[in-house]
């Protein structure tokens, strides 16, 4: 009996790459590569319960590959909520809302239930105190960064979802120390975007809560340090959490502008975060009469 178990678990990991490759989660590998946003979605969409399934084998990759997976899937459904509220489309939105905070908090689950591979105490992730939290997060390794940046991101973007919940927003404190720990193992990971977290975190508030402009432009800097300025969410970035929060249009203008304009592979390897670059901003640009007041600008420069 133990013979024939045994046998069946080395019989099934034999198996597992033909399964991955045909069942389409070898796209998967290729992912970043795609510019077309609705094959990424699709993609995604389609095997999401797949990846799920493959996680009970309890191998952590697989488990980290699902995190990221159900996180990039609620990002492009944050993107049909924006286009849904431009629309006008109150319960479209609401509803792609709904599932991005639910996939949101799948992709959280994985990506605690990996770490948990090093260290059990991340199961209490959400719940143990801080000053335990943070002596646990300096036992982090970098082996370790990918889980623990899922883990915050998807912390993040379901706090962002929910700001009228404030059982949400205390966490929000959790986050950055995740994100604090993420960029002290390697603040390259995924592009730099640990400190377009703290562009968020510092460019997405009032000055009275800590809100900081000019502290959000440089992590933006960094981000294009890193990526030698081809990585155009760092744009986006720049146009939605400094140039608005300053004012200043033109910068805005500039920056959204020069991401439409940028040639689609731009960043090769990266040309899904080109075009997803791109579609935000197309759709961040037509806002621009209602962001700014240009009426009072154009005044003043009268």
């Amino acid at each position: 009996m133990i013979y024939n178990k045994f046998y069946f678990r080395i019989a099934f990991l034999l198996l597992l790459p033909i399964l991955v490759g045909g069942c389409g989660l070898s796209k998967l590998s290729k992912i970043e590569q795609e510019s077309d946003l609705a094959v990424v979605e699709t993609t995604l969409e389609k095997n999401l319960k797949t990846l799920e399934r493959l996680t009970k084998l309890g191998n952590k990759s697989l488990i980290v590959k699902t995190a990221r997976a159900f996180s990039s899937y609620s990002g492009l459904l944050q993107d049909r909520m924006e286009e849904a509220e431009i629309a006008g489309d109150t319960d479209t939105a609401e509803e792609m809302r709904a599932q991005a905070i639910e996939h949101y908090a799948r992709s959280e689950m994985y990506a605690f239930k990996a770490l948990a591979k090093s260290n059990k105490i991340f199961t209490k992730a959400r719940t143990i105190g801080m000053e335990v939290f943070e002596k646990l997060l300096q036992k982090v390794e970098k082996e370790d960064v990918e889980p623990l940046f899922w883990a915050a991101y998807a912390v993040a973007n379901g706090i962002s979802l929910q700001k009228d919940d404030p059982m949400q927003v205390i966490d929000l404190d959790r986050v950055e120390l995740m994100m604090r720990r993420v960029l002290e193992l390697d603040e390259t990971f995924y592009n730099g975007s640990g400190h377009l977290f703290y562009a968020v975190y510092y460019g997405d508030r009032s000055p009275a809560i800590g809100g900081n402009p000019e502290k959000a432009k440089k992590h933006i800097d960094k981000v294009d340090e890193i990526n030698d300025g081809k990585f155009l969410m760092s744009k986006f970035y720049l146009a939605r959490y400094y140039a608005y929060p300053k004012q200043d249009v033109e910068l805005y203008k500039k920056s959204l502008q020069e991401i439409i304009d940028a040639p689609s592979d731009l960043y090769p390897g990266g040309e899904a975060a080109t075009a997803l670059a791109k579609s935000r901003a197309k759709r961040w640009l037509s806002q621009v009469d209602i962001l700014f007041d240009l009426d009072i600008e154009e005044g003043e420069t009268e």
